[in-house]
């Protein structure tokens, strides 16, 4: 069986292929020399390469504007990436130099990405630190000093709840919530409709083939949507639906505007399973931001 920490590679090649689009939403000037040959096999043997690459496209730029927001209007003075795999947002975001950010990952594709990027500066002051991120007693003392060493915190956990367990979400939710400088958090929510037409994706059934096995690698689409986060103490601050932001960025999908329409006139529906959104949480004692 691959490793699920292999998908770095294929989402680093999704960054590639969209930078190099003429109408691109962002530019990583690094994602195919960090995906390298590995990144360009997963994108050919998983498929749907252009419905893909547009939904990791999407994301990327989702939270590229929503961190880059939080840290000019929130006075955020570190940000901590979990399971950062072979994301570049420290070389290419417009960020402060005072800024410090904290990528966590496992310790191989950490040293990997040091030194293919041994050459490139990033903006912001860097950390990476190896830890597997399930580690309860590990994470918590990690989570202790950047709260020791922060006034400010962000939180990222981009691409790695969906393949968490409940359980294990709701652990790091709380872990995340006890300690007072860990003030925001943004992630990817997959609807728990996803889970539900599981069986129907093609593109699933290959990525679970190649990467578990077979067995299901969603595992985290609560059904009461953001909702699952407020009985450990978070809000939404926003949720970006994705089919929304598709238009808004022009980069159009077929019927697109036929899935917001009825997404508009089942607005309860909506609410509830909150659909494919981008998330930020912040404490229950903070303002939303605007």
């Amino acid at each position: 069986m691959k490793n699920i920490a292999d998908t770095a590679y294929l989402v680093a090649m999704y960054r590639a292929l969209e930078s190099e689009r003429a109408d691109a939403l962002f530019h990583d000037p690094y994602a195919r020399l960090l995906a390298g040959g590995k990144g360009a096999m997963l994108v050919e043997v998983l498929g749907e390469k252009e419905k893909i690459t547009n939904a990791i496209a999407l994301r990327t730029r989702l939270i590229d504007e929503q961190i880059e927001k939080l840290v000019q209007s929130h006075e955020i003075d570190t940000v901590l990436n979990l399971a950062a795999g072979l994301d570049t947002r420290p070389y290419r975001l417009n960020l402060p130099g005072s800024l410090r950010w904290v990528e966590i990952d496992f310790a191989d594709i950490l040293a990997e990405k040091e030194q293919k990027l041994l050459q490139a500066t990033p903006v912001c002051t860097l950390e990476r630190v190896k830890l597997d991120i399930t580690d309860i007693s590990e994470r918590k003392r990690l989570f202790a000093e950047i709260t020791k060493n922060s006034k400010q915190a962000l939180v990222i956990t981009e691409g790695l709840l969906s393949y968490l367990p409940e359980p294990q979400v709701a652990s790091i939710a709380a872990d995340i919530y006890e300690q007072s400088n860990l003030n925001w958090w943004l992630f990817e929510l997959e609807s728990a409709d996803t889970l539900q037409n599981y069986d129907k994706i093609y593109a699933r059934k290959i990525f679970d083939q190649y990467f578990a096995s077979g067995n299901k690698t969603l595992l985290f689409a609560p059904t009461e949507g953001t909702s699952f986060f407020k009985k450990y103490g978070w809000r939404v601050a926003e949720s970006l639906y994705v089919w929304k932001e598709l238009r808004r960025l022009k980069r159009q999908v077929k019927l697109a505007w036929l899935v917001e329409m009825l997404m508009k006139l089942n607005q309860t529906h909506c609410e509830t399973q909150q659909q494919s959104s981008i998330v930020l949480l912040c404490k229950t004692g903070l303002l939303a931001t605007s």
